[in-house]
């Protein structure tokens, strides 16, 4: 019979024959988000009374949900403990945009319980303010449960304060009408930590039900914000909690200041199991509401207000999204896929919720993996002794190889001296070894009757060595005679000169479109700007590119003539990535290493100086607590994006919140490793685990993260053995780098280490038994998008192929000097030199993305 009402009164709402709000009333400003729209603070353009104005657009997909909402404040806000429907308009938009739905409700001058929670000292509500809150909180849910409705989002924030210190309860928009006859739901709504345990029961079980008391644990939990400040777990991911709270015992106040009563009236609420609650009447009844002074504690509550009014020295709105500049979330800017606007209330996220879950579930094949671990332990030592004696053949063999191009490279690089501005590009294959000349960036040479101008950045001193299959030009004739102006016809010479216009100075745009033409060919350049300290990290901002030093952090105008801009000095930048549709950098910086998130926009600021405003604020905020942060590494599964970061001793995973958080939040943590993490990733095998991998001076290792379980999975105590000539230096390695192979459901890796790197898959069993064998040390060691691995020696930069291993180019140094991989896009890798003194210089290299990635 109620479904049949709530029926009918949604068919009588008719949202096209609404009147226009125009000339009624007005929008003042923006004051909160309800459950679909913003709540404005509004104004009756005749009477000036101030009201609250809902404001949602209306959608096919949430008309429903809209009308549901007007029902039931028509039929249910005649409450002194609820806000009071006024009415509701539509406000015609163009054509081709939703209209605006203006719902028109009774205005709370004071705020949230959550906003006078934030702004009164030490984030705590005294008991008889909390008890007076939570008696009118029970009389409105006393009316709804009355009349078989449950508000199913109780929280601080939907409990408001009149300037007389009335409660009111607002935000219907996810409340549901019980059958009289069953009188439960089984549905899954409402907000992360204020959740019952049977409501998110209902996601993982659709025969869960649950009925009007998942209103009183929601009240608990607003009993303990109220007490300590904000709800348990808040520190957690949404989605994590919403795993653990099912699974935790109910959480009590942690402080012994408390009154028995109280401590018994939070018990009461949250009782586990909903069969067991108390209901709203009973509650109603306990000693903690009963006893309480109603006068004096309201009149105490409405003082305390009025003096929080009065401090407008505090500074508001400093939190993430006052920075957030993009309303798509993507870490990509060319990317479709965007992130969910909220975190659980919308249509169709209970999609990427019950995904979640499913990636936490208990790990029932925690004996499997033991058993792989022996067996793996069995497979390691049967190779032991194959891959030491096959290892001393790779790296003669390596050797051999790389002496016939050094000869090779010797010998036409005495050649190329001949020529003022010329410097060779040579091409092996197996057998043969051919060349053909190209200018150097800086020539000044007319082609073709036109002059060819220079760039900003500079010739590099590499000559490359790469497979002829991989560029698609013919090899030219050999030269003839002495005469170098006859060694490449003038049309073929001036066909392969990379020619610019000189680029004039410019205001930097972080995010210009790349208009620099494609070539087919390989090259380096270097970047003219000689930083003074040692280049440690660098992420591509748009085009540009900021870089991180011993020091400071810098922008690279690369739209410009390659002007450098300070951002922040005196503080060192370990490591960095730009999240651009998140709007931050996070990074690894300070003495202490911590983790920071860099807002762009503020960094943006720094160089426009066109917003007083951000300026003002402030422009970067740590994620967590953590100090002597190693790596890091910034992980996307479907729309989640996971940060696992590697410490000292630790590995903490992460995840980001989308809002209204709006910021990385712990996932779950994993303390006391039995090895020191130095470098770290993470997997999810074929859709459902998730797996940290991680490197250390032992080897690689592995932790299920639903288990907890930590096991080894590859140590390579013959390469340690055979590498190093002291004691002290034999049993650690030096991991470079741990690379999940694409197409293997995230189940095959391949992890570098010294100068060699061997393809396992999760559980520590080799897969190939191919092994990648670099020709030398690398000191720096990458995985491209194009499937490559690049590894940076001394003496040379390889490009080999991640699947097989095989050599597919060298670049060749002209001198022996250290070198450091920074970031790559597309097909720009960008690195780094360390020269004398410390100082360093970049340089970026352009493999030819025609030749090299779809070869």
């Amino acid at each position: 019979m109620a479904k049949d009402c709530i029926a009918r009164s949604l068919d009588n709402i008719d949202l096209s024959s609404l009147r226009d709000p125009a000339g009624i009333f007005e929008l003042v400003e923006v004051v909160g988000n309800g459950t679909y729209g913003q709540v404005y603070k509004g104004r009756h353009v005749k009477t000036g009374q101030l009201a609250a104005i809902k404001v949602m657009d209306v959608t096919e997909e949430e008309e429903d949900e809209i009308k549901l909402e007007i029902s039931m404040l028509k039929m249910y806000s005649h409450h002194r403990n609820i806000a009071t429907y006024y009415g509701a308009f539509v406000k015609n938009s163009p054509a081709g945009q939703d209209d605006q739905l203006w719902l028109v409700m009774e205005y709370c001058g004071a705020g949230s319980v959550t906003d006078l929670v934030k702004k009164t000292k030490g984030n705590c509500l005294k008991e008889d303010w909390i008890a007076y809150i939570c008696r009118e909180v029970l009389r409105g849910l006393s009316h709804l449960h009355t009349h078989h409705v449950i508000h199913r989002d109780i929280k601080g924030q939907n409990v408001l304060l009149t300037e007389n210190a009335e409660v009111k309860l607002v935000d219907f928009g996810v409340s549901a009408q019980l059958d009289r006859t069953v009188g439960r739901r089984n549905t899954f709504i409402g907000t992360p930590y204020w959740m019952a345990p049977e409501v998110i029961a209902c996601d993982e079980n659709p025969e869960s039900t649950y009925d009007y008391r998942s209103d009183l644990w929601s009240l608990g939990i607003t009993a303990l914000e109220m007490a300590e400040g904000a709800p348990p777990l808040c520190d957690m991911h949404p989605m994590r909690a919403l795993f653990l709270i099912p699974r935790n015992p109910p959480p009590k106040l942690k402080s012994k200041k408390w009154s028995k009563k109280f401590l018994n009236f939070v018990d009461r609420c949250l009782v586990k199991n909903y069969l067991h609650r108390p209901c709203t009447e009973t509650l109603l009844h306990h000693s903690f509401i009963k006893e309480l002074n109603e006068r004096q504690a309201r009149l105490m509550l409405k003082d305390h207000m009025d003096r929080t009014r009065k401090k407008k020295g505090e500074r508001e709105g400093s939190e993430y999204n006052e920075y957030n500049t993009s309303d798509n979330e993507e870490d990509e800017v060319n990317e479709d896929e965007g992130e969910p606007s909220s975190i659980v209330n919308l249509p169709g996220e209970s999609t990427l919720r019950r995904e979640f879950l499913r990636l936490q579930q208990e790990n029932k094949s925690q004996s499997e993996a033991q058993r792989q671990s022996q067996h793996q332990l069995h497979d390691q030592e049967r190779y032991k002794r194959q891959l030491l004696a096959d290892r001393q053949r790779r790296i003669e063999h390596q050797q051999e190889q790389r002496r016939v191009l050094e000869d090779v490279w010797v010998t036409f690089f005495q050649t190329a001296n001949l020529f003022k501005d010329v410097f060779f590009f040579f091409f092996f294959h197996l057998k043969f070894t051919s060349f053909i000349h190209f200018t150097d960036v800086c020539v000044q040479k007319p082609c073709n009757g036109q002059q060819a101008k220079s760039i900003s950045s500079s010739s590099s001193s590499f000559t490359p060595f790469i497979d002829p299959r991989l560029l698609q030009i013919p090899p030219p004739q050999s030269p003839q005679g002495n005469n170098p102006s006859k060694s490449l016809s003038l049309p073929y010479m001036c066909s392969n000169i990379v020619v610019f216009n000189h680029r004039k100075g410019s205001i930097v745009n972080v995010n210009p479109a790349n208009i620099r033409p494609q070539s087919d060919t390989p090259e380096i350049r270097k970047y003219k700007k000689k930083f003074n300290a040692e280049v440690l990290c660098a992420s591509l901002w748009g085009v540009n590119l900021l870089v991180g030093t011993e020091s400071s952090l810098w922008l690279l105008d690369r739209s410009g003539q390659g002007k450098v801009y300070p951002l922040i000095s005196r503080r060192r930048f370990q490591q960095m990535d730009v999240l651009e549709g998140l709007n931050v950098l996070i990074t690894i910086s300070g003495k202490k290493n911590k983790l920071r998130l860099y807002y762009l926009s503020w960094l943006r600021n720094k160089i426009l100086r066109n917003d007083p405003e951000v300026e003002k604020k402030q422009g970067w905020t740590s994620i967590g607590d953590m100090e002597g942060c190693v790596h890091y590494k910034v992980v996307r599964y479907e729309k989640i994006k996971f940060l696992v970061i590697a410490l000292k001793n630790a590995v903490e995973v992460y995840a980001w919140a989308p809002k209204p958080y709006h910021k990385f939040m712990a996932f779950k943590s994993f303390t006391s490793l039995p090895q020191k993490p130095l470098s770290v990733d993470l997997t999810v095998e074929e859709g459902q685990r998730l797996k940290v991998i991680y490197g250390s001076v032992n080897g690689f290792h592995a932790i299920d993260v639903d288990s907890g379980t930590t096991y080894d999975l590859y140590l390579p105590t013959h390469v340690s053995y055979f590498s190093h000539r002291n004691a002290q230096e034999a049993c650690s390695i030096r991991p470079h780098a741990i690379i999940i192979l694409p197409s293997s459901s995230g189940m095959e890796l391949l992890v570098c280490y010294e100068d060699e790197g061997i393809y396992i898959d999760t559980y520590g069993r080799i897969t190939k038994e191919t092994v990648l064998q670099w020709g030398e040390m690398p000191a720096s060691v990458a995985y491209l998008q194009s499937n490559q691995v690049m590894g940076w020696g001394d003496k040379a930069i390889e490009l080999r192929s991640a699947d097989t291993g095989d050599l597919e180019g060298v670049f060749m140094h002209k001198k022996a000097q250290k070198l450091k991989f920074l970031c790559e896009r597309n097909d720009k890798v960008f690195f780094a030199s360390v020269q004398s003194g410390g100082s360093s210089q970049i340089y970026f290299m352009t493999l030819g993305q025609n030749s090299l990635f779809n070869w």
